[in-house]
């Protein structure tokens, strides 16, 4: 029984010198071509993909810290407005502090009055 032939490797012939028929073929080389093409073509959308992929993953990093520290202000107002309404008392410089929350530019879309809000009636 004859030995096996490797398949692995390439297909351009054997270590005796030898060429497959398909080598020779125009047509198969012509596929070949095309495929290799075609498979660099992947790769670059690939690493293309991945590189958008961090660019994104970066930009949304971003945007969590500034959303987590525009949390913690918010929070903070609360408390400082909390305090006021439990207090029960009003003076010169909580009606400031107040003023500077609710007239902050950050919040003017927050501040219009919505209709559909009953809580917005509500001074």
């Amino acid at each position: 029984m004859p030995a096996r032939r490797s398949t692995a490797g390439t297909s351009r012939g054997s270590a005796s010198g030898e060429t497959s028929p398909q080598s020779e073929d125009p047509a198969y080389k012509l596929k070949r071509k095309k495929n290799n093409e075609a498979v660099q073509r992947t790769r670059e959308k690939t690493r293309q993909s991945a590189v958008e992929r961090k660019k994104r993953i970066e930009k949304l990093k971003e945007e969590n810290i500034k959303l987590t520290q525009s949390i913690k202000l918010e929070k903070n107002h609360i408390n400082v407005l909390r305090k006021m309404i439990i207090n029960g008392r009003k003076n010169e410089e909580q009606d400031r502090l107040i003023d500077e929350i609710l007239n902050n530019p950050e919040y003017a879309d927050d501040n219009r009055r919505n209709e559909d809000d009953p809580v917005s009636d509500i001074k």
